[in-house]
């Protein structure tokens, strides 16, 4: 069943990004890349990690008073170890993101979406797979560096089975 889920999903984001592709030019295309410090905690463990981050994604409206767009990413929520027990989580996102410009070089934002999480959870010997379909929504601000450049800092939070927050810092680029 798990597996259906994640072709599912995968062929969604596939049809939404072609779509968007075939209906726009490259403006409003944006590509970004950072470094998280996820958290994760469930029962006998309480740990963070340093991990990767991708995402691509297409803005909508742009305006002086107010941006929208749509994303599509990957988070590595992280690897968390005790004596007993690890968890191993990631997530495939995609998410309707909200823009408020401060300034002509300051902007926050707001994210919300659905994740596609894969969060592997070891007791012993026992495995078992905690991941599937969960909400996440996140907060940001991110500094206009360039007219193509932006360099952000988010807090995320994801609604998995593991208690999982997660803030970032990375780079984007707008086509």
């Amino acid at each position: 069943m798990k597996t259906i889920k994640n072709i599912a999903l995968k062929s969604t984001f596939s049809a939404a990004l072609a779509l968007s592709a075939t209906q726009a030019s490259a403006d409003g295309f944006y590509i970004g890349a950072g470094i998280y410090s996820p958290e994760g905690e469930i029962e006998t463990i309480s740990d963070s990690d340093t991990t990767p981050a991708f995402f691509l994604g297409y803005q909508f409206i742009d305006t002086s008073v107010f941006m929208f767009s749509a994303e599509v990413g990957y988070y590595d929520l992280g690897s968390f170890n005790s004596q007993v027990s690890s968890v191993d989580a990631d997530a495939l996102t995609l998410a309707a993101v909200g823009y408020l410009p401060l300034g002509p070089f300051f902007e926050v934002y707001a994210k919300a979406g659905v994740a596609q999480t894969n969060v592997d959870y070891t007791v012993g010997t026992i495995k078992d797979d905690l991941g599937g379909t969960d909400g996440f929504a996140g907060i940001g601000a991110s500094v206009d560096i360039m007219d193509t450049v932006d360099i952000y800092v988010e807090y995320l939070m994801f609604d998995t089975e593991i208690e999982s927050d997660s803030i970032g810092a990375g780079i984007r680029f707008d086509f």
